[in-house]
């Protein structure tokens, strides 16, 4: 502590001139606006945290009730099924990249 207290002591010594008050009134308020901004940004980003929960929440739970059925229907599913559901998922994976590799647009 003591070099502390020697540090302190030598800065009231020293007496600082203020040059141009313009600048340093513009300074000080440039900070203010910086806390303030920044108090705002902080509010805005946990309102929209809360409604992303929310938000969420309510989207979530009707998926919910879906993934239950599907789970209780997928106990009835035998390897038939799966094979077929493959085929039909590369099928259309393959029809997908024929389209992209022609330069196919949807949206142009």
């Amino acid at each position: 502590m003591n070099k502390f207290e020697d540090i302190l002591s030598q800065e009231k010594q020293v007496s600082y001139a203020q040059r141009d008050r313009e600048l340093f009134g513009f300074y000080t308020l440039t900070l203010i606006a910086q806390e303030q901004a920044a108090k705002r940004v902080k509010t805005r980003l946990w309102v929209c945290l809360i409604l992303l929960i929310t938000g969420s929440a309510l989207f979530f739970s009707p998926i919910n009730q879906l993934m239950n059925n599907l789970i209780a229907h997928l106990g009835a599913v035998d390897i038939v099924d799966i094979v077929k559901m493959a085929l039909i998922s590369y099928g259309v994976t393959g029809f997908f990249i024929l389209f992209i590799k022609r330069g196919f647009r949807v949206f142009s």
